[in-house]
């Protein structure tokens, strides 16, 4: 190993154990002291779930409580990436009226139950002038209702478990195209989940192949370079980053796509994945690689629980539990990252990025 990699691994290693407790003595946004216990962030990535009554009002309560407890000053809510057809298909119109009373604690995103629908039923080579104008006034108006972006579409979406649909379309699609333009004419945020495929796959992991995922699966990673340069103003933040399913989302695939895209973000996600890529190690500490990449781009994350909160009406059902287990899983590992994060890092990933690239009012 040459004696230059040696150093700069051992001064990694050094933040690691000597730098990162020092975030005791320093003090919250509100003048609080900042211990593990009580550390203060912006999440911008959650989700609502409302049932079959459609009670997000509940949902909205479930998730102040949580996010009181956590130490969340704002959430960000949207719907998730839904394919036509899916049940219960809905967008930021079923829930922003239960966010008008916490304007101070929640913001939204749309688009995941209308535009990700429209991109994944049209094909690419099938796209009309009327179907792009449709999808520009569906955009806009999203964006006239208050909306800080679009989101939670996807290019490419997993299907984990019974009833979680697989979705697929090239990420440069036209349509994502289009939006690119329309979030950078506006100044917002794209949230994009794309499971990446950097080679193709023959075989799927047990996990994936126990699902409605295609059996095989082509390299997609050049249609996603390709969105991202189709226009630099247009910033797009890659959801769950940190816990990938198939094990191409490396910190070294981040880095390189990091540098070579300046309008690249990245929100974490701290759970589930594949263990060699997450950014917390089995015994909950910040791994060397992806610590460096944070330090290097230390502008370009923020925290994405993927946190679900669910309505009361619904919480003892069995999807209910699992939505509620799963959500404290995610919220206690955020926590744990930004509490072992350096002041300054600490301080960037956990709220100063998200009211940067979100155009928050402090």
């Amino acid at each position: 190993m040459p004696l230059w990699h040696f150093l700069y691994r051992l001064a990694l290693i050094g933040i690691l154990f000597f730098v990162s407790p020092s975030l005791a003595g320093e003090t919250t946004p509100q003048g609080r002291p900042i211990t593990p216990q009580r550390i203060e962030w912006i999440d911008v990535h959650v989700h609502l779930v409302g049932g079959r009554m459609h009670d997000y009002e509940g949902a909205a309560q479930v998730a102040l409580k949580a996010m009181d407890e956590a130490g969340v000053r704002t959430s960000f809510v949207m719907p998730p990436p839904q394919p036509p057809g899916h049940p219960g298909l809905y967008d930021y119109e079923d829930f922003i009226s239960s966010l008008k009373r916490y304007s101070k604690r929640f913001a939204f995103l749309g688009g995941g139950g209308t535009l990700n629908t429209m991109i994944q039923k049209t094909a690419p080579e099938h796209i009309s002038k009327h179907t792009r104008q449709r999808f520009e006034k569906k955009a806009n108006e999203i964006l006239r209702r208050g909306a800080v972006g679009f989101g939670e579409l996807t290019a490419h979406h997993f299907s984990l478990m019974p009833g979680h649909p697989y979705e697929s379309v090239p990420a440069d699609h036209p349509l994502f195209l289009l939006l690119a333009d329309i979030a950078a004419r506006h100044d917002v945020v794209i949230d994009l989940h794309f499971d990446v495929v950097v080679e193709d796959v023959a075989h799927l992991p047990p996990k994936l192949a126990s699902q409605a995922n295609s059996p095989r699966l082509a390299a997609n990673i050049a249609g996603f370079e390709r969105l991202l340069a189709h226009n630099r103003k247009a910033k797009i933040v890659w959801a769950h980053a940190g816990s990938d399913m198939l094990g191409h989302w490396t910190a070294k695939l981040s880095r390189k796509v990091l540098r070579e895209h300046p309008n690249l973000f990245m929100s974490l996600r701290m759970g589930g994945g594949v263990q060699s890529n997450r950014v917390l190690d089995e015994k909950g500490k910040i791994t060397i690689e992806w610590l460096a990449l944070f330090r290097d781009f230390q502008d370009r994350f923020v925290i994405g629980s993927d946190q679900f909160f669910v309505s009361p009406g619904i919480r003892g059902s069995g999807t209910g539990t699992v939505f509620g287990q799963r959500a404290e899983r995610v919220r206690e590992g955020s926590k744990t990252l930004l509490s072992k994060l350096p002041p300054d890092l600490y301080r960037k990933i956990g709220y100063e990025n998200a009211v940067r690239l979100y155009k928050l009012e402090e």
